[in-house]
């Protein structure tokens, strides 16, 4: 038999259980040092293709290893190579494919069997490449034999096991689209998924698996698990992708497969060679709109995170007046806000630019009106707050208030006038200064302060079929630099899944630092890093692709998308600049 070879080939004991361990970790003893021949400094980059070498006959246990690390940076990402650098047991039961782990360094291998190999700055994701945490240290355990007269890895973590440098090169930052609980508006998922041909097929897969690290009461896929294993995604010439699922096609309905339609579309677009896509499973086509099997990339418009009519204006009070339109070009509104000086600080407004809301200037009270319908009155659906904060509104016109209550914050939700308190652990009871909810409704963002520096917290919203909110996700707090200040001036959307931080650096001096709201590391394209001049206090920002982002120092306008382009200044009395939502 050769498992029984194997194993009698074996010159050392075996690690029982190997995996990434995290912490301070106790290093073996015993065995030699080893130092693998392998660089992961941030040079260390593919180029468009690397097929890496596999193993040599009389390869040592070093050089296996340093090898076996080495072709799991194979671009096209493929294991194929780093696969034959393992003993057949191994090979077979090997699933790359389950996380990533990168690494910014690697330390000195101890061990000859048995190596341990300490990494620094580790970052794991999860099968769809979803990020999942990141850990100061970790060592990566690797168990070899003898097989057949030369060295083979026999144990190791199912991991593709990478440089962060390889991984920032090869994979690409985008969203996989599920559908919130009530099935009525898409929500983006940020992944990681290798770039090039492998774009579209890594999308797709990812659609039929659900998120991990949510349950069902966040968001939900249509697409039947398991449908999508091994899938390729075949674009032709003219821009049509083809995606043929497996399994019953019986057990999907045509709501159902209008939502996968929708699902897919949404995800494909990122691939801009993509024009159109034909979706199949079990071999029957699943149609658009009119029955046609390709399908245009304007399907699941009704359900876009943002609003299926949303508004790109800017609103603001005018010396405690609510008025509408663009910078340099306000105009009144003709409803009780706009019309009346009502006592308003701050103000929120509905997806669709038709209702406000307003926090009275005690802070106490919350006024909602129409925009411009001026028969209509005002209502209170808040009064006796301690501290109210800018109200923020989501698809399902639910206003999300944070009332900040001296120091003790509370979270409040106002749902068809009515108002209800809901606990959000790390931001019920803390001292919250701002909070934030996303357009589907689906994240929540606060800004919580700390004695010494201020935190930027993110959770997810539970909610059932019919919109309930049902509680949130334990919240975790984004990373953000060491050089900047410890506190916090303000926070916006700038994508579905992004926000920008504002913080000063000098007196003179600040910066607005774009980061994912699920915490993944590195620069996020929407809004990257800016350093303004002067005494930056505040930002106006939209989740909506193309609009433009300000940065306010009093008075002072300066364009975040466009910094070349001169800003009027805001006229005298103007105040609370807002885009909706």
């Amino acid at each position: 038999m050769r498992t029984a070879r194997r194993r009698a080939a074996r010159v050392g004991p075996l690690v029982a259980a190997l995996a990434l361990l995290t912490g301070c970790v106790q290093m073996p003893i015993e065995g030699p040092v080893v130092e693998p021949p392998v660089s992961a400094t941030a040079d260390d980059v593919p180029g468009i293709s690397f097929d890496p070498r596999p193993p040599q006959a009389g390869d040592s246990a070093a050089d296996i290893v340093a090898g076996f690390l080495e072709a799991m940076k194979a671009t096209p990402v493929s294991p194929t190579v780093a696969r034959q650098f393992l003993s057949e047991e191994a090979a077979d039961s090997w699933v790359p494919e389950q996380q990533i782990i990168t690494y910014a360094e690697l330390g000195t291998a101890v061990g000859e069997t048995t190596v341990r190999i300490p990494l620094s700055e580790v970052n794991r994701y999860d099968a769809r490449g979803a990020w999942q945490r990141t850990e100061a240290e970790g060592v990566l355990g690797l168990g070899l034999a003898l097989e057949d007269g030369e060295w083979r890895i026999e144990e190791l973590p199912n991991a593709l096991v990478v440089p962060e440098s390889w991984f920032d090169d090869a994979y690409q930052r985008v969203s996989l689209y599920f559908f919130d609980p009530t099935a009525q508006v898409l929500v983006p998922e940020p992944v990681f998924v290798p770039s090039g041909d492998q774009f579209a097929s890594s999308l797709v897969r990812g659609l039929a698996v659900q998120p991990d690290d949510t349950s069902p009461d966040v968001v939900q896929t249509y697409f039947p698990s398991g449908s999508a294993e091994g899938l390729a995604v075949p674009i032709s010439s003219a821009g049509i992708a083809t995606v043929a699922l497996s399994g019953d096609p019986d057990a999907v309905d045509e709501e159902t497969a209008q939502r996968m339609l929708a699902q897919l579309v949404w995800t494909l677009r990122q691939e801009p060679r993509i024009r159109a896509v034909e979706l199949t499973i079990g071999g029957r086509a699943l149609g658009g709109p009119g029955g046609s099997t390709q399908v245009n990339l304007d399907v699941g418009s009704a359900y876009d995170p943002n609003g299926a009519r949303p508004s790109a204006e800017l609103f603001a009070l005018d010396r405690g007046l609510l008025v509408s339109g663009t910078i340099g070009a306000f105009e009144p509104t003709a409803g009780p806000l706009g019309t009346a000086d009502l006592g308003v600080r701050s103000i929120g407004v509905d997806l669709t630019g038709t209702r406000v809301a307003g926090v009275t200037d005690d802070g106490a009270d919350l006024l909602v009106a129409p925009v411009q319908a001026a028969a209509e009155e005002a209502t209170r659906p808040v009064v006796g707050a301690v501290d109210l904060a800018a109200p923020s509104w989501d698809h399902r016109d639910r206003i999300w208030l944070l009332d900040r209550g001296a120091g003790r914050a509370r979270v409040i939700v106002v749902v068809d006038g009515s108002a209800e308190e809901k606990d959000v652990p790390g931001i019920t009871g803390r001292p919250a200064r701002s909070l934030l909810v996303s357009r589907d409704g689906s994240r929540l963002v606060a800004v919580v302060r700390g004695p010494r520096a201020d935190r930027v917290v993110s959770t997810r919203v539970r909610q059932d079929a019919a919109g309930t909110v049902l509680g949130t996700t334990p919240v975790h707090t984004l990373p953000r630099p060491t050089e900047s200040s410890p506190r916090i001036r303000d926070v916006g959307w700038r994508s579905p899944t992004a926000v920008s931080v504002l913080s000063d650096i000098t007196e003179d001096l600040s910066e607005v630092r774009t980061i994912s709201v699920d915490g993944a590391p590195g620069e996020v394209a929407s809004g990257g890093t800016t350093r303004l001049r002067g005494p930056t206090r505040q930002l106006v920002s939209s989740p909506v692709d193309g609009s433009e982002a300000f940065a306010l120092a009093g008075r002072a306008v300066t364009s975040l998308t466009r910094l070349e382009r001169p800003v009027p200044d805001l006229a005298r009395g103007l105040t609370s600049l807002t885009y909706v939502g």
